[in-house]
């Protein structure tokens, strides 16, 4: 599993990103687990229950623990 720790401030500045991960409860001191992983970077991740699909972009950036 993982927690993320922290939404570095790059992703402020992508359109609707910020919206998505607060939408899909990615945000500092939640838990989750990554589900599957794609060649591309692209991650799918559960968090309270819900899967939810994350793009390279964000998933490169997102400061998280194990």
């Amino acid at each position: 599993g993982f927690r993320v720790e922290r939404i570095p401030e790059e992703l402020e500045f992508a359109p609707g990103l910020l919206d998505f991960l607060e939408d899909s409860h990615l945000i500092p001191g939640t838990t989750g687990r990554v589900t599957a992983s794609s060649p591309d970077g692209t991650l799918t991740v559960e968090v309270d229950g819900v899967t939810v699909g994350v793009g390279s972009f964000a998933s490169q950036r997102i400061l998280v623990t194990a």
